[in-house]
């Protein structure tokens, strides 16, 4: 077992006739040495008589062990022995007598000794997945889903409203929302911390030299582009400093290397940058209601901005708040630079980026109809994905958003159609008229978006899945990291993600851990599951339900049914169109295990209609 290893196992301590349960932590290092010199024999007059927890409590020695206040209490008997001034205290345990109290007179030119131990948990990778996994399942809660706001969202709101400026050139000025006019955060000795984290780095820098010059272009860019400046005040009080990593995005078309801002990063008093800034109130439509809409149109175009978050500016008196160490080369003196643009990795940043977006739709929507109304409710964070009727229709869009966008600071880029007509307009920049420069197409048939694959040629959806290479012994812990792998947040998978949901629970009824093997009968049964998952390329829907103005019918038909394992809901749309032909497309679907506790079959069916 290496050095500060929890231990998950149970130990069991008898003390006389009683029994403690214990969770052990061990660590390299305790403490010193106790006590520190060997007691005189002038202070053990009053106990050379009791039995002792430790006999040899007077020699100097190493702690063998250090019990907790919440054993403590278990393990006290009646008896307490106070001597004199100058002499120990006995107080009776189940482990014997133990000591306690001063020893001779304290000499001021000692050396006090300090040890901490913390103890940091976090989720796993696999735990985060199955998390998410879990929301993603469960009910959706939207904008639409709020009839109140939290007296601290309200809070949020009155600072984005009271402190939102605009500069000359439209971009918006915005304050941090701290739930303190005076943080915490700026107490807690960040600037050693990051330090340290950065140093880290640089050795990360020295094995992989190409992945330091990718770094090195985004910071780079960062200054170059003024969303970042070198601060000549290095030495100012009350500033927070940030270490940071990146994230690898080998799938992205755009830049591979994500640099991440780590505000979540506790100080010395236990405080970090996102504990005193608000999250805010969400202000988006659930996923879910965005994408069956893009499916309700004919012509759909999607697009994202360029780097939202870094297109609003964060006032002055608050930049301070998001300063970082930095230096190209381990020679170099180390540099303080500071963001002057809302930053990925504070919890604030998503709040105040799509608040922005929708003010400014407020702001300058009266001109720019068509744009105001999809601005509001066919944005997910940066990316667009919205629909029109016709090419006519699609151009207007196209011109009236893309015009809102930059009154405020924003550009999209990576516009994409399913119609080659309006692509072709797009792409030429000849009957439109160019609203901005260096602007980017999507020119890949397939694109992802909001995690799904959209085939934009066939104009139909795709399913691709990524799962780690086989590893045997297969574990709970791997079967649980590839099921949350599974993506479907409208249920177009429901019979695959029901068997997956289903394996989950026999795993967890068989009580096995995290990484012990799967017994003989799950394993053949996981092994045949995982490897037909190979077959979800095969699967293809339709992206658009063929709705219109011209239909001649438009009916939603639901079913739900029940067992006494699963039970489930879907819904399905029939449009006869104004031919007469009849299209029947799938909408949506739900899916729950059946509870341990057997409920009536009837019972579930019901449940599975609401």
């Amino acid at each position: 077992m290496s050095p500060n290893q929890v231990v998950i196992v149970t130990n069991l301590i008898k003390l006389q006739k009683a029994v403690c349960l214990l969770l052990p932590l061990q660590t390299r290092k305790l403490t010193t040495i106790l006590p520190e010199r060997k007691v005189m024999a002038n202070v053990l007059t009053t106990i050379s008589s009791l039995t002792l927890a430790d006999p040899s409590f007077d020699t100097p020695n190493k702690i063998d062990l250090l019990l907790g206040a919440e054993v403590y209490g278990q393990i006290l008997l009646e008896g307490l022995i106070r001597g004199s001034p100058g002499q120990l205290i006995a107080q009776n345990t189940r482990l014997g007598w133990i000591l306690s109290g001063q020893v001779g007179e304290i000499n001021q030119s000692e050396t006090c000794h300090n040890t901490v131990v913390t103890l940091h948990s976090t989720l796993t990778d696999e735990n985060t997945l199955l998390k998410q996994f879990w929301e993603l399942e469960a009910e959706p809660k939207g904008v639409s889903d709020k009839v109140y706001l939290t007296p601290e969202e309200q809070r949020c709101e009155e600072i984005f409203k009271g402190t939102t400026k605009r500069d000359e050139s439209g971009r918006y000025i915005v304050h941090m929302p701290f739930r303190s006019s005076d943080p915490a955060c700026k107490y807690g000795g960040s600037k050693d911390i990051a330090l340290k984290r950065f140093l880290t780095l640089e050795k990360r820098f020295l094995r992989n030299p190409e992945f330091k010059a990718q770094y090195s272009a985004v910071i780079n860019e960062y200054i170059a582009l003024n969303h970042m400046d070198i601060v000549q005040d290095r030495d100012k009080e009350g500033c927070v400093y940030l270490p940071h990593h990146a994230v690898i995005r080998n799938e992205k078309s755009t830049t591979k290397v994500r640099i991440v801002f780590d505000a979540s990063c506790v100080g010395s008093n236990g405080v970090s940058l996102n504990h005193d800034l608000m999250v805010g109130p969400p202000l988006q439509p659930e996923l879910r209601h965005i994408i069956m809409r893009w499916r309700c149109e004919p012509i759909c175009l999607v697009a994202d901005i360029v780097k939202m978050y870094r297109q609003i500016r964060v006032c002055n008196d608050h930049t301070d708040f998001q300063r970082i160490l930095w230096r190209e080369n381990p020679d170099d003196e180390i540099q303080v630079l500071r963001h002057l643009r809302v930053t990925f990795g504070t919890s604030s940043a998503p709040y105040l980026a799509v608040r922005s977006l929708q003010q400014l739709a407020q702001d300058e929507g009266a001109e720019f109809p068509l744009a105001k109304n999809r601005v509001l409710s066919d944005f997910y964070m940066d990316d667009l994905m919205t629909g029109c009727q016709t090419i006519e229709e699609g151009v207007e869009i196209y011109k009236q958003i893309s015009e809102l966008l930059k009154r405020g600071g924003f550009q999209l880029q990576k516009w994409a159609s399913n119609n080659k007509e309006l692509y072709r307009l797009i792409e030429d920049g000849q009957q439109i008229p160019q609203t901005q420069g260096n602007m980017e197409l999507k020119t890949d048939a397939i694109s992802k978006i909001l995690g799904l694959t959209w085939d934009k040629d066939n104009d139909e959806f795709v399913y691709t899945i990524q799962l780690n290479e086989l590893d045997l012994p297969v574990t709970k812990r791997k079967v649980i990291s590839d099921i949350a792998r599974l993506f479907d947040p409208l249920g177009w998978l429901a019979p695959i993600i029901i068997t997956a949901k289903v394996f989950i629970q026999r795993i967890w009824m068989t009580g096995i851990e995290w990484d012990a093997e799967l017994p003989a009968p799950l394993l053949k049964e996981w092994l045949d599951f995982r490897k037909n998952l190979c077959n979800l390329v095969k699967f293809r829907l339709p992206r658009w339900i063929n709705s219109s103005k011209e239909n001649r019918v438009l009916e939603l038909h639901g079913f739900s049914d029940a067992s006494n394992v699963a039970y489930a809901a879907v819904v399905y749309v029939r449009i006869i169109d104004r031919e007469g032909q009849i299209h029947t497309t799938l909408v949506t679907s739900k899916t729950r295990v059946a509870p341990v506790k057997q409920r009536l079959t009837r019972e579930l069916c019901m449940a599975g209609r609401n």
